[in-house]
């Protein structure tokens, strides 16, 4: 019983260690998938953007909550 405890306790700070090193490569591919979405609304044309009901100044707020291109698909 005792070796489960020390087991999971060293389990858990792997598990934080291994976050630690991925975060900041995780924050990174966020911030680039943002950005591609942000470029990608921004080449669209005004009629475009009227038609899917995103205007310029909401660009930066849709691609912050969906980053998911396939909704504008």
């Amino acid at each position: 019983m005792n070796e489960k405890l020390l087991s999971g306790g060293f389990e858990l700070r792997l598990r934080k260690a291994v976050l630690l090193l991925l975060s900041p490569a995780l924050s990174l591919m966020l911030w680039r998938r943002r950005r591609s979405v942000e470029n990608r609304l921004g080449a669209l044309s005004d009629h475009m953007l009227k038609d899917i009901a995103v205007s310029r100044g909401e660009i930066p707020f849709v691609a912050s909550r969906d980053g998911d291109w396939n909704r504008f698909r």
